[in-house]
């Protein structure tokens, strides 16, 4: 059997965090949405026992069991009891380590084609290897836009309008961040003071916008607030961090104004420099699974009918 699916980026509109838990994570209220920016994911399931593969055409150092996609397909084998050979082939559009999920959702994508493949709709379960694979992934197992608290397990869905994104992605190594920085930052800076009170979810507005990470990320990588800058100054009404960095982004008026943005900040970027810079829109939905079907046959069928 072979299954495609499409893994969305998604960015946190809000982002709370709350005390340092016994499990040494930290309580969260987030509101996080899929964006149309996704990685491309096929898997292969063989009718006999086998190996699970990951490859990631043009990024080798993806491939393999380290990859959460197949890292998502072994906890499902344990959990269900199946043997089945799985090659998984993802195609990266989302960048890496950037604070846009992209990992996460390449194996919450793979558990729905699995699920798919073997008729598992135990949804309990399915959620449970989610999590075990990591705090975001139960999300991307959702049906779109949700409020998520504890380590991000517990969703509530949520209705956000259509926003018209300018992405900023600077792949310096020097500016990168890893999750388990941006909180231990975020912890020290707190030190002395506490957690702020993580209130609670409602109807989003552009005025709840906002990510505890964004200040002590900013302080430790002070270039990402030049960045930010860029966003307001061409126009953006709101910017702020996603997740844990370094990936910043703006909310602007229309698809119009986003476009404008995005050339004005690659025009005046400096040549050479490594910085993304990404046009998205937020989706209310997470995409469906299908069965894979070639382009050259699609392309047969077509020209039979014509």
């Amino acid at each position: 059997m072979h299954l495609s699916t499409l893994a969305p980026a998604k960015v946190n509109l809000v982002l709370r965090v709350g005390p340092i838990r016994q499990d040494g994570y930290h309580d969260l209220l987030t509101l996080m949405v899929p964006l149309d920016l996704a990685d491309a994911v096929d898997v292969r399931i063989g009718s006999r026992r086998g190996p699970i593969t990951c490859v990631v055409p043009n990024r080798p150092e993806l491939d393999g069991e380290g990859n959460l996609a197949a890292r998502a397909a072994q906890l499902f084998r344990d959990r269900f009891g199946f043997e089945n050979r799985i090659a998984i082939r993802i195609e990266k559009r989302t960048p890496v380590t950037a604070g846009l999920g992209g990992g996460s959702s390449d194996a919450a994508a793979v558990l729905r084609c699995l699920a798919r493949a073997f008729a598992v709709r135990d949804r309990a379960a399915l959620a449970d290897v989610a999590l075990e694979v990591g705090s975001d992934v139960p999300f991307f197992l959702g049906a779109g836009s949700a409020w998520a608290k504890g380590r991000g397990e517990r969703l509530r869905p949520a209705l956000v309008p259509p926003l018209h994104l300018v992405l900023v992605y600077p792949a310096d190594p020097a500016l990168a961040i890893r999750a388990g920085e941006a909180y231990a930052w975020l912890d020290e800076a707190r030190r002395g003071t506490g957690a702020r009170r993580l209130g609670r979810a409602g109807p989003f507005r552009l005025s709840l916008m906002g990510n505890d990470l964004e200040a002590p990320c900013l302080a430790k990588r002070p270039a990402l607030s030049t960045l930010m800058g860029l966003l307001v100054g061409t126009g953006a009404t709101v910017s702020i961090m996603s997740g844990s960095g370094p990936t910043l982004f703006g909310v602007f008026p229309g698809r119009s104004a986003a476009r404008r943005a995005a050339l004005a900040i690659e025009a005046g970027s400096e040549r050479g420099s490594e910085l993304a810079v990404l046009l998205a829109r937020t989706v209310r939905r997470q995409p469906g699974v299908t069965s894979w079907r070639s382009p050259r046959s699609a392309s047969s069928r077509s020209t039979k009918r014509s």
